[in-house]
Parts: structure tokens; sequence; C-alpha cells
């Protein structure tokens, strides 16, 4: 498994743990945290599996965009509309973190990306199982 995918995996646990830790002690910079991990996150995933594909990308944040290549492959996961919609709303998390504007989102919203992470990673496993077994 490539490092971007790897690193996504870290990424996600990071958000979950500071996401959990917003809902004990309500802390913004906690929700703050969840919200930048959970961007890169996904950035990191749609990164990798980019890679797997042998697909070259810009230097980008730009989540939308990097959909937008991964359209062009034959990769496909259930959430895929979902991230569409929201795309926009996870690339504003990279800079919104970083340089500290903040954030503005709910508790479900962090969870939606959640689960499209989650989507998308199973189902670029099950394209690795696959090709395994070829």
């Amino acid at each position: 498994m490539c490092m971007m995918v790897n690193r996504s995996r870290v990424s996600i646990k990071k958000s979950k743990d500071a996401l959990e830790t917003f809902e004990i002690c309500n802390g913004e910079e906690w929700l703050d945290s969840a919200c930048f991990d959970a961007q890169q996150a996904i950035e990191f995933l749609l990164k990798g599996i980019l890679l797997e594909y042998g697909i070259v990308f810009e230097k980008t944040h730009d989540v939308n965009y990097l959909v937008s290549l991964l359209d062009d492959t034959d990769f496909q996961f259930e959430k895929h509309n979902d991230l569409i919609m929201l795309s926009s709303t996870i690339t504003s998390w990279e800079e919104g973190s970083r340089y500290g504007k903040g954030i503005r989102t709910s508790v479900n919203t962090v969870r939606r990306i959640h689960n499209i992470y989650e989507d998308i990673l199973k189902a670029f496993l099950e394209v690795q199982e696959k090709n395994q077994q070829s």
C-alpha cells in the first residue's frame, strides 16, 4: 500500500480522536483539528489512489480537482455524490485550520466526511484485493 494511503489512515484517526475530544471538552480547537485532519485524510487518500492508477496531479489541496481526475478512471465508490457535494467545504478546511481563521461546521458534517473516507477506503481496498487475485 502506498505511503499516501497510509498517511490518510493516520489523519483519519487523528480527526476521529479530535472530534471525540471536542465532544467531551467542547474546545473549538479540537473541532478545528478534527476538520483539518479529515481534510488531510481525504486529500491523501485521493492522491494515493491516483498514484496507484498512475495519474499525475498538480500540487494542490483541492478535493474537487482530485475527484475530477479520479473520475477519469474506473474507480467507483458509493458516496461519490456526497464527496462532490462537500468537496468545497472539505477543501476550505485546509486553509481555515492552517491559518487560524477557524472553521464553522457541525459535528455531523465532520462525521459525514469520516463516512465518505471509510467508503472510499473500502472501495480502494476491494480493488486492491481483486487486483492481487488476478
